[in-house]
């Protein structure tokens, strides 16, 4: 699972490095996030700095969330030429959350790569059995974080992979949709088809 994580941390950073200055302020599928902002993000997760994130949580009194969003846009600000070299220096470092399984540092970068790419019309061929780890992280306790509360229950059912999950009307669609629809983001709803399809349209962000 590592080696898929560090081939998609290089295969973004070689998107970055192809970006014009007016994309770098296209707004992502995250939540007041630039482009610049998730690569910011993607720094800080791939290697996080504890002598930052402990007053930025004491700032955010003890909202990790808070936190890891004002870091994330503090350093937003760098120019995009230093961002792409320390995401360099940093993307081969093999870090996972304490408490967090295995599919946390895949989940992130499969996700905000679809942050990145989709917003700004750049395609990526990534297999769809790689967001098979990502599709199981969204449905654990913990990988609610990953996500917006008060899912709908429907079942989830991939179109080119064998892979399903859940009870209720259906929603199917590739892989990458029901990934990034489950992680609550609404771009790809156009993609998907079956009964639960209004519930899942009704909740997700667009």
């Amino acid at each position: 699972m590592w080696q898929i994580t560090l081939d998609a941390r290089r295969s973004l950073i070689a998107t970055f490095e192809e970006l014009h200055d007016e994309q770098w302020e296209v707004r992502s599928l995250c939540d007041a996030w630039r482009i610049r902002d998730v690569l910011a993000h993607l720094i800080l997760a791939a290697r996080p700095p504890a002598r930052r994130y402990v007053p930025a949580l004491l700032k955010a009194r003890g909202s990790f969330d808070k936190a890891n969003h004002c870091l994330a846009i503090e350093d937003g600000r760098r120019p995009p030429a230093d961002l792409i070299a320390t995401y360099r220096e940093v993307a081969g470092h093999q870090f996972s959350p304490p408490g967090w399984p295995e599919e946390a540092p895949l989940s992130d970068i499969l996700l905000h790569s679809l942050d990145v790419r989709i917003p700004l019309k750049v395609g990526a061929a990534i297999p769809p059995h790689h967001y098979e780890p990502v599709l199981q992280l969204l449905f654990t306790r913990v990988g609610r974080s990953f996500t917006s509360p008060r899912r709908p229950d429907v079942r989830w059912v991939a179109e080119d992979h064998d892979w399903s999950y859940g009870d209720g009307p259906e929603v199917h669609g590739p892989m990458e949709s029901l990934a990034l629809t489950a992680a609550g983001r609404g771009a790809r709803l156009g993609s998907l088809e079956g009964a639960g399809v209004a519930a899942v349209k009704n909740w997700a962000r667009r």
